[in-house]
């Protein structure tokens, strides 16, 4: 059975380029992980956001094991003709900062679902430094501000999703803010799914997505902009030019250096 899988970090844009997926008519299962399900529950998102499943279908299946509900979800989807994605909530594989996991570094969602279908994954991504500058705004904003040893953490995730990334195929979140129709047409290409520019307009009306903790600007917004760099720090911004992972990861992306 196919699945389509897109990887996402938390502050990369992930919320737009669900709500402009499901203004294509697909059902995201939004932000699930097979260590989330207690957060994010994929069988209460296609009940209650999609009508994929009704309360017969869950009778008896309690402790039911991940893959198996997201094949219980992806066989109801497939008999009513409804695309399907599963927006994977990467960050707990590769930089879950103060949650108090041991980051994988690969793909755990892949790794469970891999032998259970036939993947079609694709990645979307950041400008490493804006997705770390916005992170960090979070985290502040929850009073966590980073210290050193947050930024190495998540360096050894950039990198590592970078190369899952560059392996797997990936789109940016800048290419779909400057030219959605473009950019969501080769995202669409990628998970094999029909694209229609004429929806587009539809993403402002979309109301079944998660956006974690803290909502970034996608969750309210009703226009698609293209935004400039966030100034950063001149001692990060040091600090990371100077860094191997970094610069590895931004060649990996085809992201040029800050200075």
């Amino acid at each position: 059975m196919k699945l389509r899988l897109i990887h996402q970090l938390a502050r990369s844009g992930g919320t737009l380029v669900n709500r402009l997926l499901l203004a294509q008519g697909v059902a995201v299962l939004s932000e699930v992980h097979p260590l989330g399900w207690a957060n994010l529950d994929p069988l209460a998102q296609a009940r209650d956001w999609f009508g994929l499943i009704g309360a017969d279908d869950l009778q008896g299946q309690d402790g039911l094991p991940y893959a198996d509900a997201l094949a219980l979800i992806a066989d109801k989807a497939r008999r009513k003709r409804r695309p399907l994605a599963i927006r994977d909530w990467s960050h707990l594989d590769f930089m879950p900062i103060g949650m108090g996991l041991k980051p994988a570094l690969v793909s755990a969602q892949a790794a469970v679902l891999a032998s259970r279908f036939d993947l079609l994954r694709v990645v979307t991504v950041r400008h490493p430094l804006d997705q770390w500058l916005s992170l960090a705004a979070m985290l502040t904003s929850e009073g966590r501000p980073p210290r050193q040893a947050e930024l190495e953490h998540w360096l050894d995730g950039m990198v590592a999703f970078a190369v899952m990334a560059a392996a797997t195929g990936f789109v940016r979140y800048e290419d779909i803010a400057a030219d959605p129709a473009a950019g969501m047409e080769e995202l669409c290409r990628k998970l094999d799914l029909p694209f229609d520019p004429a929806r587009l307009e539809g993403w402002r009306e979309t109301t079944q997505f998660s956006t974690g903790g803290v909502p970034g600007r996608a969750a309210s917004s009703t226009a698609i902009e293209r935004l400039e760099p966030r100034p950063a720090p001149l001692h990060i911004l040091h600090r990371l030019n100077r860094d191997r992972r970094y610069r590895q990861a931004l060649e990996l992306l085809g992201y040029e250096v800050w200075a």
